[in-house]
């Protein structure tokens, strides 16, 4: 684009529309994009954030790998009277090393500023929680990791409730 004019940005980022309305469109580096943000939406704490392309996904297969960590406590806890303590350490690290490739594919996809991937290192459900809110601010995307999440940790609590139960109850019986 050597002959822009001085109407046409060179960098990418958000431009006041060029239709004229009163909101804000993506300029890709290139063309202008059908992604559009409207400055009242910061006033409810809504980013700008960054616009992804049409190919961009924003929910990759490192993030449900992430959401669906749980399931693999769940299976030890049902299936075994003790887990091994290394599962734990074994989930923790699989987590934030996920993270990180999580967080690396969103910024190669286009997006600014991902959540980031440390939050991992706290829990895995505190980065799914993190990241689904970020992008949701900055996409539009749903929710749906952040849940899916959400519904196996209140299925693993419920088992293991029941579990105490269980264990309470056989301690009853020898002692009574």
């Amino acid at each position: 684009m050597s002959d822009a004019s001085p109407d046409v940005p060179t960098q990418r980022g958000w431009y006041a529309d060029p239709t004229g309305l009163p909101q804000k469109r993506w300029w890709d580096g290139e063309q202008w994009t059908e992604h559009l943000h409207d400055p009242e939406r910061n006033a409810y704490g809504i980013d700008e954030g960054s616009a992804l392309g049409a190919r961009a996904a924003v929910f990759n297969n490192y993030l449900w790998a992430i959401a669906l960590l749980p399931v693999v406590s769940f299976l030890a806890l049902t299936s075994a009277e003790t887990a091994s303590p290394l599962l734990g350490w074994g989930i923790s690290i699989g987590s934030v090393l996920l993270a990180f490739l999580d967080r690396r594919q969103l910024l190669r996809d286009g997006l600014d500023q991902p959540f980031h991937w440390a939050w991992a290192i706290l829990s895995p459900g505190a980065y799914v929680v993190g990241r689904s809110v970020t992008v949701r601010r900055r996409t539009g995307a749903s929710l749906a990791p952040m849940w899916v999440w959400a519904a196996i940790m209140v299925v693993y609590v419920l088992t293991v409730f029941g579990k105490v139960d269980q264990a309470a109850a056989a301690v009853a019986a020898l002692g009574g």
